[in-house]
């Protein structure tokens, strides 16, 4: 596969059908702030609002992800806009961000620039070679209960408070993005009570949760695409290192077609609210991985990148083993 056209259609921006993708999730996001407030003290009114909390939060993030391609207005002065006012629900400044998954974009599938991707690899080699300390670092960054439920929390809670290159690109976004947010909190506790803010921090979680595993499944699929500097295909990179995430109508309402990852990264300026037809569109010519929900399970196997199969392989052996065999290397050399 050579290359792929995509009409010119799908990747125009449309204001109407932006204004309509953003009332849908605002409506969302108001109605899991309003069940709470409504019945406060009921269990069932929070966690029901802790859904559609998050649902719009994942929705919105999608949005603010296109106004930092330029791909969900026509103007260029509303995306930014937007994009700054949404930070608010993202949790991160819209300049930071746009910055930083340009990088994303721009290093896919660059062994040597794996600093800039939301989920770290090591090599096959690199983890042969580390230490044992370094190895059982690594296990534990790539359990699901670090990957999904402590990692959203530090990103969220910390890391964003003061994300990658701040320095670079505005300190006075970020803490302006901060002042904002902990404000809308407060007018949230203040307007709406406590079980809507509860509502917002656990809806906040589970969409952050959920964000991870589908940025996780979208480029840590078996057969995805890792090379050197050197030996990188950018259009090949775009091809083959993103997955397209199929869990059904829902998952995709929920996600704003956020899950057609492959089909974005082919083509950064298709707005999210044309992601799913356009993907129809071309579905003839369009043979990338598509994951459902077993395929999505089976992604948590794949710990490394295998730089001789060029594939992403379990762990070679168990931790015990690797414990054994550092002791043993040290024994040879010496060390103990």
């Amino acid at each position: 596969m050579n290359s792929i056209k995509v009409p010119r259609q799908f990747a125009r921006a449309d204001n109407w059908s932006a204004c309509k993708a953003l009332a849908i999730s605002l409506i969302v996001v108001a109605l899991g702030l309003g069940f709470p407030a409504a019945f406060p003290g009921s269990w069932l009114s929070l966690c029901g609002g802790a859904l559609l909390f998050g649902a719009g939060i994942l929705r919105l993030y999608s949005i603010q992800h296109d106004c930092g391609h330029y791909s969900y207005f026509t103007d260029r002065k509303l995306n930014d806009l937007l994009g700054n006012g949404l930070s608010i629900f993202s949790g991160i400044a819209h300049s930071v961000l746009r910055y930083n998954h340009n990088l994303h974009h721009l290093h896919l599938g660059d062994l040597e620039h794996r600093d800039v991707h939301e989920v770290y690899v090591m090599t096959r080699r690199e983890y042969e070679a580390a230490p044992v300390s370094k190895k059982l670092f690594y296990r534990v960054y790539r359990h699901p209960v670090t990957l999904f439920l402590l990692g959203p929390l530090l990103v969220y809670f910390v890391q964003y408070r003061w994300p990658r290159n701040t320095l670079k690109v505005s300190v006075r976004d970020v803490l302006l993005q901060n002042f904002a947010m902990f404000g809308f909190w407060f007018l949230v506790v203040t307007l709406l009570g406590w079980w809507a803010f509860y509502a917002l921090i656990l809806g906040s979680i589970l969409a952050g949760s959920f964000g991870i595993f589908v940025v996780y499944v979208g480029h840590n699929f078996e057969e995805t695409y890792w090379r050197d500097t050197g030996n990188k295909n950018a259009h090949a990179a775009a091809l083959n290192g993103a997955s397209s995430l199929r869990l059904g109508v829902l998952v995709d309402f929920v996600l704003l077609n956020f899950g057609f990852h492959d089909l974005h990264h082919y083509n950064a300026k298709i707005p999210c609210y044309r992601l799913k037809e356009c993907n129809a569109a071309i579905a003839q010519d369009w043979n990338n991985a598509a994951i459902g929900l077993k395929e999505s399970v089976e992604c948590l196997r794949w710990r490394l990148w295998d730089e001789d199969a060029n594939r992403m392989i379990p762990f070679p052996q168990s931790f015990r083993r690797d414990i054994r065999s550092g002791l043993a290397s040290a024994s040879r050399s010496g060390g103990l």
